[in-house]
């Protein structure tokens, strides 16, 4: 299916080919990269660390991912038998402490309401916005947490001896699916039947000159009724001509479609934040943790 513009020189393609998202992928890594002076892209290895037992088994994780100038906790997963014993503190605590030693000022993460947001307060994460977009009143955290003079301790190889676990880093494909498995799993006890009743789908789109030449594009997948904007590039030569508009309002006719009742972004100072605000999304939190002064803006836009 193409949609096509009320110009007719341009084309919005919603079924593109890999090779043309590619484009789109590389063309808003390139732009990234130019600020601060390309210092946010400066590849790192990023930081998995697993709890074992004593029998060796896997019963925990946390994967992070260092490649925006912040330690982003991504997953953290602690089966529910070990729950209760300070296991995620010190997981997340030894994650921190490699974050520090490569010169990260912050650590940040995403967490719904029936996950874990008071654990986290509770060894030092600030809220720094509240997403109110889900269907069914499930809201979402985004907290955060400055590395500071004086770190939070924990002797980390006494207590984990003490209880016969140990944590090591590993990166490898068999302990990244064992904690990605066990987190959907928890997930989809609490909102497994909403996704049966409302299934997400991926939108990708493709801004294109003659049907040849790609010169914008937007990627977004959709959750608990609300569309995540991943990513939305347009060629600096064409922009300031309403592309960036006409993809982003393309994306959110085929989300309400869906069903999704709200759209969800995060934009940095140097992304164009006051675009968004003029397509009528509203700043829900702003976070401080990145360097040279740059921010994260957090914004919601709901449908109706």
């Amino acid at each position: 299916m193409n949609i096509i513009s009320d110009t007719n020189q341009y084309i919005i393609s919603n079924v593109p080919t890999k090779d043309q998202m590619r484009i789109v992928k590389v063309g808003l890594e390139d732009y990234n990269k130019k600020f601060p002076f390309g210092e946010l892209d400066i590849p790192t290895p990023d930081i998995s660390l697993v709890l074992r037992d004593k029998q060796n088994r896997i019963v925990g994780g946390v994967i992070t991912s260092m490649l925006t100038g912040i330690m982003h906790l991504e997953r953290l997963w602690i089966e529910e038998k070990c729950r209760g014993k300070g296991l995620g503190k010190q997981l997340v605590l030894a994650a921190e402490k490699i974050g520090r030693t490569k010169g990260y000022p912050a650590s940040q993460t995403w967490t719904y309401s029936f996950q874990a947001p008071e654990f986290y307060q509770n060894i030092g994460y600030d809220i720094i916005g509240i997403f109110t977009g889900y269907t069914e009143g499930i809201t979402e955290y985004v907290l955060l947490k400055k590395f500071g003079e004086n770190p939070e301790t924990a002797d980390e190889e006494r207590d984990q001896t003490k209880q016969g676990f140990t944590i090591s880093e590993d990166v490898s494909e068999t302990s990244m699916h064992v904690i990605n498995e066990g987190l959907r799993k928890h997930n989809k006890k609490h909102v497994g039947e909403i996704r049966n009743r409302h299934p997400g789908i991926e939108i990708e789109l493709v801004l294109k000159i003659a049907e040849n030449e790609i010169i914008g594009g937007l990627m977004a997948y959709t959750t608990l009724k609300t569309v995540h904007i991943v990513h939305l590039w347009i060629h600096e030569d064409h922009r300031n001509q309403g592309h960036g508009k006409e993809l982003l309002e393309t994306a959110e006719a085929i989300a309400k479609e869906n069903g999704c009742i709200s759209g969800l972004l995060n934009v940095l100072s140097f992304q164009s934040p006051g675009f968004f605000e003029k397509q009528g999304y509203e700043p829900f939190g702003i976070s401080d943790g990145y360097p040279d002064s740059i921010e994260e803006y957090f914004f919601i836009k709901k449908f109706s």
